[in-house]
């Protein structure tokens, strides 16, 4: 008889319902499967991610449970993921992306003016979209924030802030938004990649499981596996890993396919990086944004993301990333 599978995850109700639409998958293919909520470091200390270090912090415990035999499968956000890889585990499948875009809620991106409050923790979020605002001549402020959909939702409601940032593919698994343009009643309006280009990983899922696992479950996992989205993500998380910059540095990077007549397998690459993160930066202009943009195939992805972060770092003025340190 064939075992129950326990699936781990943050006890949040975003990351709930993320694992709980990989059990439903996994249930549709004769598996039995628990729910195991993990609370993490992320979850129990509340001060700022930039204070408590972000890097790890919502999946190290999740990881722990896996390796020490408390779970089978442990789901994750990707972004939240680091890059380095843990020893003994393997991301087994990365699931087909849910809309990776970013989603401004409270006021319309055309009714933003002086002296707005907006609510985030994103630094790459903040440097970014101030960048926007101020490329028209619109100077607002932006207000370090935490907590789930709904806690930042009454942020906006309680006018403790005008507005807060969602991620769209948060929203869309919680069942809260589908592109209208309202969210709770409150404006809301998905940001283009020329706003704000989104976090790695960022829309995508992880399923991590034990190198050794049993392979009857490994291959149940890995059929969930969606090759243009794993290429994707790859691309993005080797760039980050090549600047060695973690989930709360000012950097976005983004991989998507597109259309071209020779290939259906190619992949455009866009990124964004603020100086703000390389410690021993000279510049002056801390706020100031570097864009990059490259373009490869699925099977070049890794290379292209390398390839894109040395030519990110080049024109930040940083130093070459030492390959024995990344």
């Amino acid at each position: 008889m064939m075992r129950t599978l326990r699936i781990g995850a943050r006890t949040s109700p975003l990351a709930t319902a993320q694992a709980m639409s990989v059990a439903r998958q996994l249930e549709a293919a004769g598996f039995t499967c628990e729910f195991v909520g993990v609370t993490t470091t992320g979850d129990v200390d509340r001060r700022h991610l930039t204070q408590i270090g972000g890097t790890g912090v919502f999946a190290q415990a999740v990881r722990h449970s896996l390796i020490t035999g408390g779970i089978d499968l442990a789901v994750h956000s990707l972004k939240d993921l680091p890059t380095a890889p843990a020893e003994g585990l393997e991301i087994t499948a990365v699931p087909e992306r849910e809309d990776p875009a970013d989603v401004l809620i409270g006021v319309h991106p055309d009714e933003v003016r002086d002296g707005m409050r907006i609510g985030t923790g994103s630094p790459r979020r903040a440097t970014q979209l101030s960048a926007h605002f101020a490329s028209r001549g619109i100077d607002v402020e932006f207000v370090p924030i935490r907590g789930n959909v709904d806690r930042r939702i009454g942020l906006v409601r309680e006018g403790q802030v005008d507005a807060t940032l969602l991620a769209a593919a948060g929203l869309r698994r919680l069942g809260r938004w589908s592109g209208e343009p309202e969210v709770s009643g409150l404006p809301a309006t998905a940001l283009g990649f020329d706003a704000v280009v989104p976090a790695a990983g960022q829309g995508a899922l992880a399923l991590e499981m034990a190198a050794d696992a049993d392979e009857d479950l490994r291959a149940a996992v890995a059929s969930l596996d969606h090759r243009v989205t794993r290429a994707a993500v790859e691309a993005e998380r080797e760039f980050l890993r090549v600047l060695e910059a973690g989930c709360l540095a000012p950097v976005g990077v983004h991989a998507r396919p597109i259309a071209h007549p020779d290939s259906d397998d190619d992949l455009t690459l866009v990124a964004v990086a603020g100086r703000t993160y390389l410690e021993n930066s000279t510049s002056n202009d801390s706020d100031a944004l570097v864009k990059t943009e490259g373009r490869c195939t699925l099977a070049d992805a890794v290379a292209s993301g390398a390839s894109l972060a040395h030519t990110t770092l080049g024109l930040l003025g940083g130093p070459p990333a030492d390959p024995e340190h990344r």
